[in-house]
């Protein structure tokens, strides 16, 4: 009986994940918070701006996609008309500045506006542990304090 179970459990391991599963261990996830850091500055491609941020895309799907991010100072406000945005805080804190309305921003791809600024928009603190779901057309920003960074994934859904 013990071979049986133990011969079950090792064709289980064996066996091939079904299509479009994907697993990302915490170990692997929480490791990318110094890999990223080792990245920066870059230079974001669609608007050609300098930042102190690193980004890796997983799972790049036709209706979803997330992104795993290290910021070192504030991002630009920017609005996805067709995308929903759901922020989880993995380490540091940060300020969303959410709603409101974009003023000044300039189209970076088809339905993403970036840049300009969020006139009338609320802060929400973002802190280890924290999720915000942030609806398509929704404007927002994720700012950081002078001297500190957050880190965080961002799950994309299509609207």
């Amino acid at each position: 009986m013990k071979s049986s179970v133990l011969l079950f459990f090792a064709a289980a391991a064996l066996a091939q994940a079904p299509a479009g599963f994907e697993y990302f261990p915490a170990a692997k996830l929480n490791g990318y918070s110094a890999s990223l850091k080792a990245k920066e500055p870059t230079v974001q491609a669609k608007s050609n701006i300098k930042m102190m941020m690193a980004t890796e895309t997983f799972g790049d799907q036709a209706n979803f996609n997330f992104v795993i991010a290290r910021r070192d100072e504030n991002g630009e406000p920017e609005l996805h008309a067709d995308w929903n945005d759901i922020f989880i805080a993995k380490e540091g804190e940060g300020t969303l500045i959410i709603g409101g309305k974009l003023e000044g921003g300039r189209t970076t791809g088809p339905g993403e506006t970036r840049g300009g600024k969020i006139v009338g928009g609320r802060m929400q603190r973002l802190a280890p542990g924290d999720m915000a779901v942030i609806p398509a057309g929704m404007p927002h920003q994720t700012n950081v304090e002078k001297g500190k960074s957050v880190f965080y994934m961002v799950i994309k859904v299509k609207k």
